[in-house]
């Protein structure tokens, strides 16, 4: 199995470094090295010649930042076994602040300025903007379609152009103190209807405790409540700025159900902290929490019970619909050696390049078929995050999403706090989306 695996491995690396190439800067001046951790050329092995991929690269210096170090470097090893007459350089860069960094190093051409980055999928409308990223390509884009979701391939596409490959995908979803469950001889619920049931006999006000907590007045963490009852974020397809939606009768029906939540967990939005939610749950102190993978390791280390994760409870019949994220892999658009970023770039979303970044990083590869990634349909916890995440659909990633972040998490807040009413709320965050959006345009 493994070795049919290396085959295609080498057959998609191959076939994308031929299909997409692209004209290249001087590559007979790879400059000087920048100042980050080398983890050393591969030396060539004769009994694994068979498993090098045929290049004709050569003397390229390419520099990748990674936002986890045990990653970067087994990737390194890996790449300097693919192509042993390149050089690869690792340093390490949190995703939260590659953009930025780019936005200096790159058109300065910096030494050390990263040729790959890793980021997450919310960082990628302002690395389109200000043209940080290299478009793909068609084989690119052909590749993808049908191996990864959909809800991940939308990460990546703006203004038509593929600029980055999802590696791992992430989802909100419900996670469980099964423990809590049994002791208070509850069942796992399957819908809202069933959760404010347990809710009242569960919860005491007078001590805090509480059937499930989740950042309730957030727009990123309560926006599956308005998917339940309809609402489309700038359209079906999630990509049309004239179509923000907050005073549709769908979006006011969701912030209705919404103020009635309040009734289970009535807790100021502000309480509602990563302390008093995800601290919460890893004591052992709340039944039911709604977060993401980010959450998993801390509970899996410090939580002494049984857990579990599932999709969130469906509203009036209706499985709500997540934002659906994804850390994306792409190219420095002033890459010197963009023939090999992009051969890179296609052994990281190859089934062995995704295994390595399972076996590191333990987080959901952005593939439709999973079972590709030995261990990953072993691991339930990642089984729950997938189930949801497949139904979930893509952040949108136009320009106009900053102002629907400028606008929209008021909107949330309002109605969770009773400051306004639904109907006030919803008409409230239009007119501040229309004002930070004619704000930009002039």
């Amino acid at each position: 199995m493994k070795s049919m695996k290396k085959c295609l491995v080498f057959g998609l690396v191959f076939f994308l470094a031929l299909g997409i190439l692209v004209a290249c800067g001087n590559d007979d001046d790879p400059g000087a090295e920048p100042d980050v951790e080398e983890n050393g050329d591969a030396e060539e092995n004769g009994d694994e010649e068979e498993d090098v991929v045929e290049n004709e690269f050569g003397g390229e210096t390419i520099v990748l930042w990674i936002d986890q170090e045990g990653y970067g470097e087994a990737l390194i090893d890996a790449l300097n076994e693919q192509f042993p007459d390149s050089t690869f350089l690792l340093e390490v860069v949190g995703g939260s602040y590659t953009v930025d960094r780019l936005a200096l190093d790159g058109p300065a051409g910096t030494e050390g300025a990263g040729d790959i980055i890793l980021f997450p999928h919310d960082h990628i409308a302002r690395a389109s903007a200000q043209n940080l990223l290299l478009p793909l390509g068609p084989d690119f884009a052909n590749t993808m379609h049908g191996r990864i979701p959909e809800d991940s391939i939308g990460t990546i596409v703006s203004g038509g152009n593929y600029l980055g490959v999802p590696l791992r995908r992430e989802s909100l979803a419900l996670f469980y103190n099964a423990d809590l469950l049994a002791e208070n001889d509850l069942a796992l619920v399957s819908s809202w209807e069933e959760l404010i049931e347990q809710a009242a006999d569960f919860n005491d006000v007078a001590n805090g405790d509480f059937l499930i907590r989740w950042h309730a007045g957030d727009a990123f963490h309560s926006h599956f409540i308005l998917t339940a009852h309809g609402f489309q974020l700038f359209g079906p397809d999630h990509n049309d700025p004239d179509l923000v939606n907050f005073d549709t009768p769908e979006a006011i029906a969701g912030l209705e159900f919404l103020a009635s939540l309040r009734d289970i967990l009535p807790v100021a939005a502000e309480d509602l902290t990563w302390d008093t939610v995800h601290g919460a749950f890893v004591a052992g102190e709340v039944p039911y929490i709604i977060t993401g993978p980010w959450s998993i390791s801390d509970i899996r280390d410090n939580g002494d019970f049984e857990w579990g994760i599932t999709t969130i409870p469906t509203i009036n019949g209706v499985q709500p619909i997540t934002f659906g994220g994804s850390h994306i892999a792409a190219i420095s658009s002033h890459t010197n050696y963009p023939e090999l970023a992009r051969a890179v770039l296609a052994f990281m979303m190859s089934d062995e390049g995704l295994q390595i970044m399972y076996d590191h990083v333990g987080a959901l590869p952005a593939l439709m078929d999973v079972s590709m990634i030995d261990g990953v349909t072993e691991d339930p916890l990642l089984l729950g995050i997938e189930a949801q995440a497949n139904h979930s659909h893509p952040m949108p990633i136009i320009p106009e999403l900053s102002h629907f972040w400028a606008s929209g998490p008021d909107m949330y807040t309002a109605v969770w706090e009773g400051l306004l009413s639904p109907q006030e709320a919803a008409e409230h965050a239009m007119a501040e989306f229309e004002a930070s959006r004619a704000l930009a345009d002039n």
